[in-house]
This record gives C-alpha cells, structure tokens and sequence, in this order.
C-alpha cells in the first residue's frame, strides 16, 4: 500500500486523494482492518443505547423517504452494508432487501437474518455487472462509501444511468473541509485530522457534494447533517482531538442526544437535521436525490 498521498481539489469543488491505491490494495486493507479485526468504525458488541442509535438513523431515512417519495415496490438496495443495521430497520418495516459488500463478516456478527438476500462483491464491479437490477429499487444506499471508492464520479455516473426515474438515491458521507471545520482550524482546536488516506480518498462537504450531485445528472431532495460532535473541540475539556481519551465520551453524547430527540419528535428531528446542513453543521452530511427531471 503507499504511504505517501497529496490533496489536490477536483474541478467539482471536492478534494482528492493523489495517488490513489489500487482496487487490490483497499480489497485487502478493508477485508483486514473493517472486518477480520475489532478495529474502524465497526466492533464486535455494542451498548443498548448504540443499537438503538442505529436503528434512528434509519427511521430518519425511512421518514424522509415518506416525505418525498411514495415508495412503489418498497425495495432497497444496500451498497456497503457493513452490519447490516440500516438494511434491518427496512426489513422490519416489508422492504425487500438487497445487501452488497466485500465481506459478510459483519453482517454475520450483527445481522446474520439478512445473510440471505447478501451479495459478496466490489460494488462497482456489482453495479457494472448487474445494470438491468438497479432499475428496480425504490432505494439505492451509499452509506459512508463514496468517499472510499477511487472513482466516485464513475460510481455516481453508473447509477444514474441505470436508476429508474423515480427511485431515491441516499449518500452518507463525513462532512469534512466544511465552513465550521476551517473555523475550527483557524481558532486552533484541531487540524485537518479527517484527511485518511488510504481510507478516505475524496472529501466532500455540503457544497461540493451537491456540485457533484448536479453535475451527474440528479436532483437534491434533501440534505441532512446529523448530531455536531465537533463543536466539543472548542472546548478545551471536551476537545477529543487533544485528549483522544474524551472520543468515546463525545460519541455516547451523539447517541444519547440523537435517541432523545428521535423520541420527541422525528418529523422535527427530520427538520432540524436539513436546517443544519444549510449551516454546515454537523458531522455526517447525508443527501437524499433522484434522477433530474
């Protein structure tokens, strides 16, 4: 794998990557690091109070695809399942699911009951090679993928292309080089820590991901961030950059508040997360979007 990367900014306002490693060498350092270790963004137990985190945020997905969308054949296909957490809040609810990754070992962990609708795949070799299905899903998920793929203009262009006219595209993604980060490393509370390579290859905030939307052909129906788990960097207490000790205080603070919330009130939640993505504030920059008409 190479060690040595460069940020350049592409002509769509996202940055990149350069050079950027081959499909066999993330192949191998993902089925390492995400799956056969207890290590990334996946563990091998979570809390009451996590499991439940993860099944709000796809309420929140399945609410906002009621508010602009009446679903058809109530199918999602599940690019980069990971565990399989936002696929179950589906099934739950009569989806069909379809669930396409690179390793099962996750979703065997977690998920095991959605094994069978699982597919083992690189997904753009899925997406080039199973064009005719992707016409028949309600719902295309990219969650915390495309800035991982090498070429996501690719990724996004074949979708498009394939996607029937009135299905609904969801995109999760860090929000990162955003308005509040570059204040952030102005007042001296953290540096660019989100550039990480090879994980991360393209960077995308609020303008850029929309950019990039347009420029391949899809409409925004709605843009979300969820809970601001950066603002705990202003404050020298709670700064989790200085003190890597307070991160896992900072993330149960994001769960609790988010379930709180959620509890109250999830059309409202629903509201305040597509006000603060017009603020650009928060953490996770989520797009829900369709094919322009």
């Amino acid at each position: 794998m190479k060690t040595k990367f460069s940020l350049k900014k592409h002509a769509l306002g996202f940055y990149e990557i350069h050079p950027k490693p081959s499909l066999s060498e993330l192949s191998e350092h993902y089925a390492k690091k995400y799956y056969q270790e207890n290590s990334g963004s996946y563990a091998h137990t979570y809390s009451d109070e996590e499991l439940r985190y993860f099944d709000v945020c796809g309420e929140i997905a399945l609410r906002t695809i009621h508010r602009y969308k009446v679903p058809t054949s109530q199918t999602l296909l599940d690019l980069g399942c990971g565990e399989g957490f936002f696929a179950k809040v589906f099934s739950k609810e009569g989806w069909k699911t379809t669930l396409v990754d690179f390793s099962d070992d996750g979703l065997s962990r977690h998920n095991p009951s959605l094994l069978k609708n699982f597919i083992q795949s690189d997904l753009m070799t899925y997406i080039e090679n199973k064009r005719e299905e992707l016409s028949v899903f309600d719902l295309i998920n990219l969650d915390n993928v495309l800035e991982h793929v090498i070429d996501p203009v690719r990724l996004l262009s074949n979708l498009k292309a394939n996607m029937q006219s009135d299905a609904i595209l969801r995109i999760e993604v860090p929000n990162d080089f955003s308005s509040f980060q570059g204040l952030l490393v102005k007042l001296g509370c953290t540096k660019e820590t989100w550039v990480n390579p090879p994980e991360h290859l393209s960077y995308f905030n609020a303008s850029s991901l929309k950019a990039l939307l347009e420029n391949q052909g899809f409409e925004l129906v709605s843009l979300q961030t969820d809970f601001p788990m950066e603002q705990f960097l202003i404050n020298e207490h709670s700064n989790y950059w200085k003190n890597r000790k307070l991160g896992k205080g900072a993330h149960l603070t994001r769960v609790i508040v988010t379930n709180y919330l959620a509890e109250k009130n999830l059309d409202r939640l629903l509201d305040y997360q597509e006000a603060a993505a017009d603020l650009e504030f928060g953490r996770l920059l989520t797009a829900y979007a369709r094919v322009a008409r």
